[in-house]
């Protein structure tokens, strides 16, 4: 009896269950991870709000909102504001946030009267909406300048991001000292009390790059402030050094105790070192926002950084990775992983059983 049919039957049945099992587990290995970069892009924003992810950035002719149990990848996007023509923000529109305040939501960017270079006209503005998605109702442009009783000569300002305190509400900003009409100037960061969603009050100057590894380009800058709490910690992690370069890295500012004022800039210390920085393959880090991962287990950093040494600022791409707390409460953001598959974060892979 012949029985090469029924061996070549039987072969054949193991080698679809062999192809079944390793699918299966491609499936799931894949379940267990992601791959940085997530997106092209720059200046990555995230926060956490009631269980759901939002992220926001300037795209689809507009700017963007996305909602999303999870932090790799998102469950709804949508073109929630577009700028108006012959406007003082119908141009430049730069790294949009989005806050909640009282119910409702908030979304901080910079824009400009100018398209395109020189960047002298940066100003930062406010929508209002009722949800993340809106309609959102233009509040119009803060008044960052040195006068907030007269309003005279409003300042530069870009990358406003919220911090609240006990109680209290506060805007932190990239700005300039004054006007000019070309855009290598140096930037400060700057803080100022909300005395309502739309009203800053007087500006203060927080920081300015004066240590060595926040020099060395044609502008000392400090940009890019994200606040960062831990337990009873408030940190303000800010971006300096150009970002169109491989030397973007990361400092620190931290508040001295929870009772320190905010707008004292002496009841901050700045790390005497960068906190996060790129290597010999990762060409630069930062403008960087933090979260936790879906069960609050961990903590996780969502940054930008230069796939290649050329491109200046068209070839940014989004990352995100996992840090930790040292002992004395400074975060350590380690070395960044750049283009690599990671586990998820903790909690994501139930959120799909």
């Amino acid at each position: 009896m012949d029985l090469t049919p029924y061996i070549n039957s039987m072969n054949k049945a193991i080698y679809l269950l062999l192809v079944c099992l390793l699918a299966h587990n491609v499936i799931q290995a894949q379940e267990k991870t992601f791959v940085n970069p997530l997106r092209k892009g720059a200046d990555p924003f995230v926060m956490k709000h009631e269980g759901r992810y939002y992220t926001i950035f300037n795209g689809g002719g507009g700017i963007t909102v996305t909602e999303s149990r999870f932090l790799t990848k998102f469950e709804k996007t949508a073109v929630v504001w577009t700028p108006p023509e012959n406007a003082w923000n119908s141009y430049n529109i730069w790294a949009p946030e989005i806050h909640v305040i009282d119910g409702k939501w908030y979304i901080y960017y910079a824009g400009s009267v100018h398209n395109g270079a020189p960047f002298y006209a940066q100003r930062a503005g406010v929508l209002e909406a009722d949800n993340p998605f809106g309609p959102y109702v233009d509040k119009g442009m803060y008044y960052t300048g040195d006068d907030p009783e007269t309003k005279k000569d409003n300042c530069w300002a870009i990358d406003m991001t919220l911090l609240q305190h006990r109680g209290k509400n506060y805007a932190v900003w990239s700005g300039w000292t004054a006007l000019h009409d070309h855009h290598d100037v140096d930037q400060y960061l700057y803080i100022a009390e909300l005395i309502d969603p739309y009203t800053l009050g007087k500006r203060v100057l927080l920081s300015k790059p004066e240590l060595p590894w926040e020099k060395g380009d044609h502008i000392a800058l400090q940009e890019g402030p994200q606040v960062l709490k831990h337990a009873d910690d408030v940190f303000i992690m800010y971006s300096t050094r150009g970002s169109w370069t491989e030397h973007y890295k990361m400092g620190q500012l931290r508040l001295k105790s929870p009772d320190s004022n905010p707008l004292d800039p002496e009841a901050w210390t700045k790390a005497e070192q960068s906190v996060f920085k790129g290597t010999d393959t990762v060409h630069g880090v930062g403008h960087a926002s933090m979260t936790t991962s879906p069960d609050d287990t961990e903590y996780w950093i969502y940054y930008h950084s230069k796939l290649q040494l050329d491109g200046g600022w068209n070839n940014r791409h989004v990352f995100l990775q996992k840090f930790t707390f040292n002992v004395d409460g400074n975060p350590d953001f380690g070395t960044p992983s750049g283009s690599s598959t990671l586990d998820r974060p903790s909690g994501e892979v139930e959120l799909e059983r």
